[in-house]
Formats: structure tokens, sequence, C-alpha cells
């Protein structure tokens, strides 16, 4: 993890890890396929020269999976992307309809449940089992492990409504898990930035407005303008967002037009996920001001937060996506398109960017359609909260945040009700959480018209309108963790 530009209840799956991570090498971050004896046994471990040391590989191989899932998942599930293609259930699009068959999946793509419970199992491993007994333990490797327990356990939180947290456990509900991961944070603190910024997350999440502000404010005096990449190879690990976006004949994340300037935001296999950036922690100090009616508070944090998503560095590609939806029909694909962000909203330019071939400048840290003097313009609550649920939304994009920010959490995968003895259909994170004020089916994903084209290809209408501004729904529904 570059820090710059930077507990499970499935033992068989947990043993399988636990070889695979048996001689690696430290500088071997992101490979976790090495094996050099495939009879090494957790009592093996225990007696290994360096086995804290040996572990920490498998725990961040883990973590960059998590972070893939995450990222694809909870972006699909949402309203910033909608799926056009085969490589992932439709049903996602439609979050009322997603059964814990569907979020059966273990690869890097579909394996939200799986990666966080893996994770979280192999963490546990290693802070409870291996490093008491490990004499070679570093204070910097166990709290490293805390930290990516606490991760695990924070977007288990952020992502389902319950989870067992022992083998054949009971369902915990995700209030409770949130409050093991920041046990696991304050334990791994002296890991850095990462957890600092970890914490402050974790807080808002707990409508805790002055330990959220503390943990934001500390994590900027840390480092003003900090990123947090989970990096990516294209030996072991490649960014599966990527894959998604760029790396397809057919690409099957499509995101909603007035989102279409943030996309795509991994332009090569290689290229970091942000854990956590400076703009978080402005965003956050800025949703607690507005909680507690500081407007003047809230427009200066919300202000930072814009100037530096505005001041991260871009690079530029040749975009050979040719926009299409899954009838083959074209999706919004030139710049001179205007999107409204519903019905009752004004049409902006800037948000449709030529594709298909043009060669277009991307930010790949954050990127934001609001400006800083607009912000502090802005008059009434309703107006800045919207801009705050905006601000979020772009700037957070694509790094697994949104569908957690609309109130929507999944069910746990089948495999685990089915071999849970404690777990029944209907109990606790066994279905999908959908609030009411989430629109039917795909609707968040709708928009008009469906293609500006016609059957040649050409351009006929340069208006397009969003069904739903869910950024006014969540303003107007009073939605934030600090209410």
């Amino acid at each position: 993890m570059n820090k710059r530009s930077q507990r499970g209840s499935r033992r068989p799956v947990l043993g399988l890890l636990l070889i695979s991570t048996l001689g690696i090498g430290a500088c071997d971050f992101l490979d976790p396929t090495a094996v050099e004896n495939p009879q090494t046994t957790s009592e093996d471990l225990l007696n290994a020269k360096n086995p804290t040391t040996s572990l920490l590989p498998g725990l961040r191989a883990e973590f960059a999976r998590l972070m893939n899932t995450t990222a694809v998942v909870s972006e699909v599930v949402s309203d910033n992307y909608s799926i056009h293609g085969t490589g992932l259930f439709k049903e996602w699009d439609s979050p009322r309809r997603v059964t814990p068959s569907i979020m059966n999946g273990t690869g890097d793509a579909t394996g939200l449940y799986w990666h966080t419970q893996e994770l979280r199992a192999l963490a546990t491993f290693v802070i409870e089992d291996i490093a008491p007994n490990d004499a070679t333990a570093l204070a910097e490797e166990v709290a490293e492990a805390h930290y990516l327990r606490g991760m695990a356990l924070l977007i288990a939180s952020e992502n389902f409504s319950g989870a067992p947290l022992v083998e054949d456990g009971p369902l915990v509900p995700a209030a409770q898990m949130l409050d093991l991961a920041i046990e696991d944070l304050n334990a791994g603190a002296s890991f850095g930035v990462a957890t600092t910024a970890a914490l402050a997350r974790a807080y808002r999440w707990k409508g805790d407005r002055g330990a959220a502000t503390s943990a934001a404010q500390a994590a900027l005096g840390q480092d003003g303008d900090f990123v947090v990449l989970q990096e990516y190879d294209a030996v072991s690990i490649d960014n599966t967002p990527w894959a998604f976006l760029v790396n397809r004949a057919l690409q099957e994340m499509q995101p909603l037009p007035r989102l279409d300037f943030l996309d795509p935001k991994y332009l090569d296999r290689e290229q970091g996920i942000a854990v956590a950036k400076a703009e978080e922690m402005h965003l956050i100090l800025a949703e607690v001001a507005m909680a507690g009616g500081d407007m003047t508070s809230a427009k200066a944090a919300l202000r930072n937060a814009i100037t530096m998503a505005k001041s991260r560095g871009t690079a530029t590609f040749s975009d050979g996506d040719e926009r299409l939806n899954a009838d083959l029909t074209i999706r919004p694909r030139d710049a001179s398109i205007t999107v409204r962000a519903d019905a009752s909203s004004p049409y902006r330019a800037g948000l449709v960017r030529d594709r298909n071939g043009a060669s277009i400048t991307q930010n790949v840290i954050s990127g934001t359609s609001l400006d800083a003097d607009s912000v502090a313009a802005l008059t009434t609550a309703d107006e800045l909260w919207h801009a705050l649920h905006l601000a979020r939304q772009e700037i957070l994009f694509l790094e697994g945040r949104r569908m957690a920010d609309l109130g929507i959490r999944m069910p746990i995968m089948l495999d685990e009700i089915d071999a849970n003895g404690t777990i029944n259909t209907g109990d606790l994170g066994t279905n999908p959480v959908v609030p009411a004020y989430i629109p039917q089916d795909d609707e968040m994903d709708l928009y008009s018209p469906a293609s500006p084209y016609d059957d040649g290809g050409n351009l006929i209408e340069t208006q397009v309108t969003i069904q739903f501004d869910m950024n006014r729904v969540l303003t107007q529904n009073n939605v934030t963790p600090f209410n």
C-alpha cells in the first residue's frame, strides 16, 4: 500500500490462504501465489521462522482483492454505473432483486462478501494465533494486521446489515462490526495516516461528530494532501474496475451520463485505488458542520475538498469506448450534449466527453463538476446538503462509497447461509436492505433519451435528462449518519 500516491467463518479457505502465503518475501507486495510447501499447516506456521512477516503479504493481497470487488459491486448497485454486458449479474442494477445466490461470487469482481470475510479471518489468525507466539513479530507488523482487520470490518459494516464473525456463529449487526472495526483501527494507530483516515470514516458512520472531527483533523495534520493507494500489478493482481471499464471489447460498466466526465477513473491494470485521501476528510468535516447547523464552516470545508480534488493529477489516453447500451444503441458520447440531474434541474455542459477514439485528459485521483466559488454562494441548507452529497459522489467516485451512502446493504452469500446452522433465510443480513426512497428496479440508472443518436450513429438530441437526482433524494430524506 502506497501512502502517498498509497476476525473467519471458513476455516478450510483460511487454510488455503495460509498455505499460499508461505515462502513469500516481504518485497513480493501483492503476489499471494508463491507456494513452496503445499502441505503446510497452521501448526507449521506457529513454529516457522518469522511467521508474522511471512503472512503479511497474504493479508495485503487479500486487501487488494477486497478493494477491487468493493469498487465493482458497490458502484454498479448504486446510481454511479449500470451494467451492459454479460460479466456481471444484471440484478445488481436492481438492488431489491439481489439474492444471497448472486452474492456467492469469490472472484476479484464479484466476491464482496467472500473477500471481506477472508481478510478478516486471516488477519485474526495473525493477530490472535501467530503474533503473540512470534518473538520476531514487529510492532509495526501487528499494527498493520490490526489496520487490515479493521478495514475488513469497516467495509463489512458499510455493505452488509449483518455477518457472522466466527465459524458457524450468529449474525453480528453492522453497528457491532463497526465498533469492532474502531477497536482494531485504534489498536493499529501507529500504522499511520491510513489508520487515522479510516477512523474518521468509521466515526462518521457511527454518527459521532466529535470523534469524526478529531480523526479527520488529525489525518490532515499528519499530511495535508495525503492519498493512500492500494496498488496493483500486471503479474499477480490487477485493477479489476479497469478490466470492466477499459479492457473489454464491450465495456460492461457504463456511468450515468452526468458522471461521464469522471470515467474511466482507472486507465491501466496497475493503477491504484484510493483507500483514503485528504478530500474525504474535508467532506467529513463539512458534513459534521452541516449536521450541526454551521453552514459557514460547512462551506469552507466543502470548498477545501473541491479545491483539493481539482488540484490532483491527470493522465491522457485514447478512449476506445463506444458507449454502448445493452441493445447496442449508443449512449451519450459527444461533448456537445448537456445533461440535467432530473426534470427540475438546469442543463449543464461539460459532463459528457467526446468518446470513441478521442484523446481524453482524465482525472485519476479525484474529480468534480462543482465549483468552489459557487458553493460559497449557496444560501440555503438544502442547496448545501445537495452539493455535499454530489461532492461525495463525484470525489469518491469508483472507490466503493456510493452504495453505502445511499443506505443500501447487500445480503451475505448463500454458501454462508447454507453452511451455518445458526442462520436462517429471513434473518438479519440474509436479504438486501433498500430504503423506501430508493427507486424501483433499475430506475436509478435511467435517463432520456436512452440514445440521443439515430440508427446511423448521428447525434440528433443534445439534451439528456436523468430520471432521478439521487442527491436531491438524499437531501429530501435527510440522509446522513449524523442524523
